[in-house]
């Protein structure tokens, strides 16, 4: 009899250690399933998204490339290389398409999006075939931008998707991490069977090794932080100490200015984030004297009675994007923003000083004699000449709100504020002392022994702003008078 029921309480222990071995096998490989789903998604979908951002960027700017150029096989060039894009693109889109854990009707939308845009890309070229250049550019500008702007946020949708699908399989992975069920089975496991030990030790060890080594990858390639309610950071990934140049020991416990590079990023935690609330945005970081660039995106952590814990960060390096942005707004030949950039950062001046009822200083510039310069000295030396005169521009316009233009050939614009109209006057006069002390010679030159240049200033005041049509006119007829005054002046005056 006690025999029996020892075999009895035997066989119901085995089955304990048994149904409690499977369920611990169960949960580690939900655990490595969650871990395996998100090292795909994150790296496969988002990669790919990430991929078709860029070439979506890379086309558009070839598009703008074709309006602008008047070279027949420089634009057949920019078109084969939209088609090579675009093929890139195709093919990112299958990976998408092939790894999308979200609905495929959010694909097909930005699918038939980015495929459709080739109706407008394929009118734009025809009509510069036909030489019907404004018309072309009246397309990029309009329905071409709109659909841009619409895929752009159609594209977002997969990226956004891909990032909250990556946490579900991240917080999963850390909820059911299963530690405590292993514990018991082999705790179980190794007072009533030396062979359920065996079983769970060898099973276990297969698991976590896959775990550990997925885990791994994921520390090694996302960037991630967390910070505690004082901004204190008390984890951090691999990957982004790297990208830091620190190490982990170093960035760990501290307060780190590198996710508060403005004030206003800062300011963010006192009132949006610490209110509970999700913040994305683009900031910078000096690592080395190199500036990097990172999309942030912020998530406060809480615990059961909505009270933050914690803040979950994570970064995606967005320099290359930054990068392309660069090159579309900057003059390569001086570094100063060039005009395509001026005319929208113009209106934004214009709104700026309505909403802050400042005034508003616009100065043009012209070179004096700039077409006998390359005449006389060459196209090579009158590049140098324009380097120059953009250096002195630059060094005078160091402020937040100062913004300055070389907006085509000799002319630049300096967008700028003054306190009143003598400082306005001392600021012209002085670039322009600055540009003759230069002493670069100019023998062609009726006024100077040196290379000299003629300024239009104007101040608007807030309460006479003119659109920016009218505005640029006036300031360039005043530069016009300047010029017929005898140059190596300006002439300036208030529009109230």
């Amino acid at each position: 009899m006690n025999i029996q029921k020892l075999f009895f309480s035997f066989i119901i222990i085995m089955l304990i250690a048994i149904v409690s071995a499977f369920f611990t096998i169960n949960k580690m490989k939900d655990l490595s399933l969650n871990t395996q789903r998100m090292y795909t998604h994150p790296f496969t979908v988002s990669n790919a998204v990430a991929d078709i951002q860029t070439s979506i960027i890379t086309m558009h700017r070839n598009m703008k490339d074709i309006v602008l150029t008047k070279d027949s096989l420089k634009m057949i060039k920019i078109i084969e290389a939209i088609q090579h894009e675009e093929d890139e693109a195709l093919k990112k889109f299958d990976l998408v398409y092939e790894n999308y854990l979200g609905k495929k009707e959010d694909v097909d939308i930005s699918y038939e999006a980015f495929k459709n845009w080739k109706k407008i890309r394929e009118e734009v070229i025809s009509l510069m075939y036909q030489k019907k250049i404004n018309e072309a550019i009246a397309i990029t500008q309009g329905k071409g931008a709109k659909h841009i702007k619409n895929l752009y946020l159609q594209i977002k949708v997969l990226k956004d998707y891909a990032f909250n699908k990556a946490s579900e399989f991240y917080n999963n992975s850390i909820k059911d991490n299963g530690v405590q069920y292993v514990i018991s089975s082999i705790f179980i496991a190794l007072a009533f069977s030396a062979l359920i030990v065996i079983y769970i030790v060898i099973t276990l060890l297969k698991i976590n090794k896959t775990n550990y080594k997925q885990l791994y990858l994921i520390d090694q390639n996302i960037l991630t932080a967390k910070l505690s309610l004082n901004k204190e950071i008390f984890d951090i990934s691999s990957a982004l100490s790297r990208i830091l140049n620190k190490k982990k020991e170093d960035i760990l416990h501290t307060k780190s200015n590198n996710f508060f590079t403005t004030n206003e990023q800062f300011k963010l935690f006192e009132t949006k984030i610490y209110s509970g609330k999700e913040h994305n945005g683009e900031i910078y970081t000096i690592v080395d004297d190199i500036k990097i660039w990172f999309y942030i995106e912020i998530f406060p952590e809480l615990d059961s009675n909505f009270n933050i814990k914690y803040f979950n960060i994570f970064l995606t390096n967005i320099s290359d994007k930054k990068k392309i942005e660069e090159v579309a707004i900057i003059d390569s030949l001086t570094g100063l923003n060039n005009r395509n950039y001026f005319e929208t950062i113009f209106e934004k001046e214009i709104r700026r000083a309505k909403r802050d009822k400042k005034c508003l200083s616009v100065l043009m510039f012209d070179i004096d004699y700039f077409k006998q310069f390359n005449d006389n000295y060459g196209h090579q030396e009158g590049d140098k000449a324009l380097k120059a005169v953009a250096h002195v521009i630059s060094l005078n316009t160091h402020r937040s709100y100062d913004h300055s233009f070389r907006i085509g050939g000799e002319e630049f614009i300096i967008l700028a504020y003054h306190d009143n109209f003598d400082k306005l006057n001392a600021y012209v006069d002085n670039i322009i002392h600055k540009v003759e002390d230069l002493k670069i010679p100019h023998k062609s030159s009726q006024i100077s022994d040196y290379l000299t240049i003629s300024s239009g200033a104007i101040r608007f005041e807030n309460t006479h702003l003119l659109n920016a049509d009218e505005m640029y006119k006036e300031i360039d007829d005043l530069l016009y008078l300047a010029k017929k005054d005898g140059r190596n002046r300006y002439i300036s005056r208030i529009v109230n």
